[in-house]
C-alpha cells in the first residue's frame, strides 16, 4: 500500500493523467484543465530531473501548462498551444529515452 502512492503521483500514470488533461484543457479552451496538469506534473518532473540535485532542466516542465493556462486566459489560444506541443513534446522525449533504456 505504501508503494502505490509515489507510482501514482511519480510513474508514467500521473504523466498519462498530466498530457490527457493537457490535451483536454487546450481542445476545450478551458484553463482549468491545464492548471491542474501543471500540479500533478511537478512531482514526477522533479523525480526525473534529479531532485535535490538537479541534474537536468526537467523540472520546469510544469511552467509549459502554467504558461498554456496563463495564455488561454488572456484568449490567446495559439501560444497556449504552442506552449502545449512543447509539453507533448517533452514527455514524448522522456518516453522515448525510456524505452531506449529498456531495450
Amino acid at each position: 500500500m505504501l508503494n502505490l502512492l509515489p507510482s501514482l503521483f511519480l510513474g508514467w500514470p500521473a504523466v498519462i493523467a498530466t498530457v490527457i488533461l493537457s490535451a483536454i484543457g487546450l481542445v476545450r479552451r478551458d484553463y482549468r484543465f491545464l492548471v491542474i496538469a501543471a500540479i500533478l506534473a511537478v512531482p514526477f518532473s522533479w523525480a526525473l530531473s534529479g531532485f535535490p540535485l538537479i541534474r537536468s532542466p526537467f523540472f520546469l516542465v510544469p511552467v509549459l501548462p502554467f504558461s498554456a493556462a496563463f495564455a488561454l486566459n488572456r484568449d490567446h489560444e495559439m501560444i497556449a498551444w504552442i506552449l502545449g506541443v512543447i509539453y507533448f513534446l517533452s514527455v514524448y522525449l522522456i518516453f522515448t529515452a525510456v524505452l531506449a533504456g529498456n531495450a
